[in-house]
């Protein structure tokens, strides 16, 4: 009796392998997101197992959208507006992606992450979802913005970071078809890999001291999500990274189109912040604008470089991070960063 006792502890404790798992998911048939949540995790005793049973799911099953136009089941759409007054039905703006995506079996970069999301949280796993900037099949755009979603997950003490959209597969070269192709390298990836194409919008998100500073870095200021919500016109310095020195004065000019308009968009909402998370060393300055005309709608910034231990500079319009500067530190004084014209020469 002890012995078969000890036979069932043993096989109840042992580790399934990654690939025992992802080939298990295969024959699990989509669901409500708590039932399938339950039917993916509970076979196994481990976090990483229910999380790489997740994961390996969404990627086998759901397929990128590459269409344009909006999946529309049982009177609402995908973006998330209901057709009809009741909503009560869906638990939270997750929830209801979530459904959708299971129901079409195809998502953008988004409808990935908070399926993800909403599995984890039936299965009891903390989970959250990252927005920002990344490079690839999947997400090809020319301008230095937030264009992609992904996941970060709270395991063994530690936040870790994952990505199933990329799992999934990738678009042809003129993104009007899907190829479907499982690829784990995303799977709790290192950070140092991780931030070789994933920048977040919240640089805590890179879970790195010294985050590397994307290329993209020397032809623009990195813009946010919350900027594509405004009107602004241009801005100045037209490049993301700033050279200055200790005694400099930094100038950095918005022109909106409507200040009455954007005045009136509500702010994102901010993220209380996790003590789980690690903080990031390079420090943030956070820019409000100094100088307004009459009309508000040129907004200039001004930052005097006196910590050398500032690397960062946010730009905040209307209580909204929305774009990112880069700053350098010299050891001589070059002059000033940005010259000090009234109307700085901007870029579209």
């Amino acid at each position: 009796m002890l012995l078969l006792l000890a036979h069932a502890v043993f096989a109840q404790q042992r580790q399934v392998s990654f690939s025992e798992i992802d080939q298990r998911v295969k024959s699990i048939e989509p669901a409500p997101p708590a039932t399938l949540a339950y039917t993916l995790t509970k076979d196994y005793t481990t976090e990483k197992e229910k999380l790489r049973s997740i994961f390996s799911w969404i990627a086998e099953h759901i397929a990128y959208r590459v269409r344009k136009n909006t999946i529309t089941v049982n009177n609402y759409n995908y973006t998330g507006r209901p057709a009809v007054a009741d909503t009560g039905r869906w638990r939270s703006a997750n929830d209801f992606v979530a459904e959708t995506v299971l129901q079409n079996k195809s998502a953008v970069c988004d409808g990935y992450a908070r399926l993800f999301k909403t599995l984890c949280d039936y299965a009891g796993l903390r989970s959250a979802i990252i927005t920002g900037f990344a490079k690839g099949d999947l997400s090809r755009q020319l301008k230095f913005r937030c264009n992609h979603t992904w996941n970060a997950v709270y395991i063994d003490s530690a936040w870790r970071l994952l990505d199933v959209t990329w799992a999934s597969g990738y678009t042809s070269y003129r993104g009007d078809e899907f190829i479907k192709r499982y690829d784990d390298t995303y799977f709790l990836a290192p950070p140092e890999v991780f931030i070789q194409d994933h920048f977040p919008d919240d640089l805590r998100w890179t879970l790195m001291d010294k985050p590397i500073i994307p290329r993209e870095f020397n032809g623009s200021p990195y813009r946010n999500k919350s900027f594509a919500k405004y009107r602004i016109n241009a801005y100045s310095p037209g490049g993301g990274i700033i050279e200055a020195a200790i005694g400099d004065t930094i100038q950095i000019v918005l022109e909106t189109g409507d200040a009455l308009a954007d005045s009136k968009m509500a702010a994102d909402t901010i993220a209380s912040f996790d003590s789980c998370l690690q903080r990031i060393t390079p420090s943030i300055a956070f820019l409000e604008p100094a100088v307004t005309d009459k009309n508000k709608q040129l907004l200039r910034y001004v930052f005097c470089v006196e910590n050398p231990g500032i690397e960062w500079l946010h730009i905040v319009y209307n209580h909204d991070t929305i774009l990112q500067y880069r700053l350098k530190i010299k050891n001589e004084r070059p002059g000033l960063a940005v010259n000090n014209k009234s109307t700085p020469p901007f870029i579209p």
